[in-house]
């Protein structure tokens, strides 16, 4: 079997992005849609990859850089596939073993954009990186190198700024990217001519991201070779769903990446669709699991097949999330269908018990602000938001240890393990085997789990006693039918 780049090629484009990282995540989301985008919409540019560690260029120059994203998944109530030979990256360079090519970078007169994926912790400034140092060790100190040959060779030239867009989960990712940059100038005693023209021609933008990208399908990589007719050890898999939010609404007509099937959004209010995904995607998540998983299911596509846990999602998503975005309702339920795609994807197997990890935390980000919300809206308390606060303490409650963990029950003897913080687990503990109204009380009392007394609530105690009180007694999946007949 031939190898994808004996039957693809790579089209000489200018190199107009700079990539910092070359994992899976950005193959399949921002290499792909610039493919898209050279094919749809004109862009004219490749990406030159840079890697912060030594090695793993061969693997690309052996297949020219060339290789393929397939997406599985579930689009229009329809199994979805599509498999796409990406031609964008023009070259794949070690920082660290070809460190002159990296700043040599800084020199290619089409270069317009920096995008980065360098895992949460990238962002961060480290004082012990010199300028001296080639190259140094933190993501923004290289950018910050970079930056100042830039400037340097094009003697400061304002049209010759970057505009950098960090994919990084960071809140407000552009900023703190920015400050670092800054931090390292000033460590370095640079020209403050050259802090002038990170001010006025660089731009440093804010995003949020989203795809689910599994990577190399070392389990079935055989099939696929056999289904494309070629091998590709680059392979990448990912689901249809895309979505890039571009805190810039000014780079719309510059950064022309989106396309039918890609989805990107320029904005100036980022926060509503961190706020979006938070509580429709993440908040169904929290509040669906962990009844879910206690009525007797174990994956997230079971729950979707299932009609009364649908039912419960579609009243709690629909019914109490939808209302709280700070969006034009018709967008927040395109995202919330979009979500139920995803959570059908036939090709995943998403386990509630690994969704159930740190759930406390979890039901206080995603869950919390839109009940509260909700309960300001309409001066009652959410059925469903109530109902989730009690299943997640049903859950927890167990007074059996395990290595790390607690141990809980459910029906028919199955245990499972309970993962959140020691101390945390250890409180549960000492107060799980207390009447349920003593339980409710103590762990809905402690402001230090929740951010507040979540007691202090008119009535939501007594809802969520009533709620573990009744589970007990019929059982979690009638109640949680009782609950849907109810609506």
């Amino acid at each position: 079997m031939k190898n994808v780049s004996e039957l693809y090629t790579r089209p000489s484009r200018p190199v107009k992005i700079l990539q910092f990282g070359e994992g899976v995540f950005l193959r399949a989301f921002a290499d792909y849609a610039v493919d898209i985008a050279n094919e749809e919409n004109n862009f004219n540019g490749n990406i030159a990859v840079i890697l912060p560690r030594s090695g793993k260029t061969d693997r690309f120059a052996k297949q020219n850089n060339i290789y393929t994203v397939c997406l599985r998944g579930q689009q229009d109530g329809q199994v979805y596939k599509e498999n796409r030979v990406i031609t964008s990256i023009d070259s794949v360079i070690s920082a660290r073993d070809e460190y002159d090519a990296f700043m040599a970078l800084a020199h290619e007169d089409a270069l317009e954009f920096v995008i980065s994926n360098t895992t949460d912790a990238g962002i961060a400034y480290n004082e012990a990186d010199q300028f001296s140092d080639c190259p140094p060790s933190t993501f923004p100190a290289k950018l910050t190198k970079f930056l100042y040959e830039r400037y340097t060779y094009y003697q400061g030239d304002m049209q010759k700024g970057l505009v950098m867009v960090p994919t990084e989960l960071n809140d407000d990712n552009g900023q703190l990217l920015k400050s670092c940059v800054l931090q390292y100038a000033a460590l370095w005693n640079l020209d403050d001519a050259f802090t002038a023209w990170l001010a006025s021609a660089c731009r440093f933008v804010d995003t949020l991201v989203d795809r689910i990208v599994a990577g190399y399908p070392a389990g079935n990589i055989d099939a696929i070779q056999e289904e494309l007719g070629y091998e590709d050890a680059l392979l990448d898999q990912a689901e249809p769903f895309s979505l890039w939010v571009i805190g810039d609404p000014s780079l719309a007509d510059k950064f022309t990446i989106g396309s039918d099937k890609f989805h990107v959004e320029f904005t100036d209010n980022i926060q509503a669709f961190k706020e979006q995904k938070v509580r429709i995607l993440n908040g169904a998540h929290t509040s669906m699991v962990l009844g879910a998983y206690l009525s007797g299911l174990d994956y997230v596509g079971q729950c979707m097949a299932d009609p009364v846990v649908r039912r419960s999602l579609d009243q709690t998503v629909f019914g109490e999330i939808v209302p709280t975005v700070d969006l034009p309702r018709e967008k927040a339920e395109a995202f919330a269908k979009a979500v139920y795609e995803r959570f059908e994807n036939p090709f995943v197997n998403h386990a509630l018990l690994a969704i159930s990890l740190n759930s406390i935390s979890k039901w206080k980000g995603r869950v919390l602000p839109t009940f509260k919300d909700s309960v300001a809206a309409t001066g009652k308390l959410p059925k469903w938001l109530t109902y989730s606060l009690a299943a997640l303490l049903a859950f927890y409650r167990s007074t059996e240890e395990g290595d790390g963990c607690l141990i809980g029950s459910r029906a028919a003897g199955n245990t499972y393990e309970i993962h959140d913080d020691a101390a945390k687990l250890a409180f549960i503990k000492e107060n799980a085997a207390k009447p349920t109204a003593e339980y409710v009380q103590a762990v809905m009392s402690r402001s230090d789990f929740w951010g507040e007394d979540l007691t202090a609530i008119a009535g939501f105690a007594d809802a969520v006693a009533a709620h573990i009180d009744r589970m007990a007694e019929v059982g979690v999946k009638a109640h949680i039918e009782e609950l849907g007949r109810d609506a």
